[in-house]
């Protein structure tokens, strides 16, 4: 399991392998990236780090126990994320397919939900920030 929340670019083949087993069918990965917009150059991350990571584990033991993956990796950025970028990247391995992509669809879901990580549009126009915190 690997846990991380950095400034660098991922590294996507090192999530991946992170979560290899034998006993595992199936992993899962979610890639998110920025997206391009014509008011969007970049996306800011903001983080309360200690916080972050600790319920970034708990989420982990949670999707093991609720769906029955075998391992899960997540890694999120922080800092600006150009277009075209990634700034989260979740692997999930499962004995069977189905299981790892529940696991892996909830655990983003709760990333998005309640990991404190905000993120900001940099562009053109006044920033506008997203899960109800604005910066000016």
């Amino acid at each position: 399991m690997v846990i991380e929340i950095q400034r660098a670019r991922i590294d996507i083949k090192a999530v991946v392998s992170s979560v290899r087993r034998d006993d595992a069918g199936a992993i899962v990965v979610f890639l998110g990236s920025v997206r391009s917009d014509p008011e969007v150059q970049a996306l800011d991350y903001e983080v309360y780090k200690p916080m972050a990571l600790r319920t970034l584990t708990e989420l982990v033991e949670r999707a093991k126990e609720k769906f029955g993956a075998l391992e899960m990796s997540i890694v999120h950025r922080v800092g600006r994320v150009p277009v075209g970028g990634d700034s989260v990247v979740l692997a999930c391995a499962a004995a069977h397919r189905s299981e790892a992509f529940a696991a892996c669809a909830w655990a983003m879901d709760e990333v998005k939900r309640i990991v404190p990580i905000w993120k900001t549009e940099a562009g053109p126009r006044t920033p506008r920030s997203r899960r109800g915190r604005t910066v000016p």
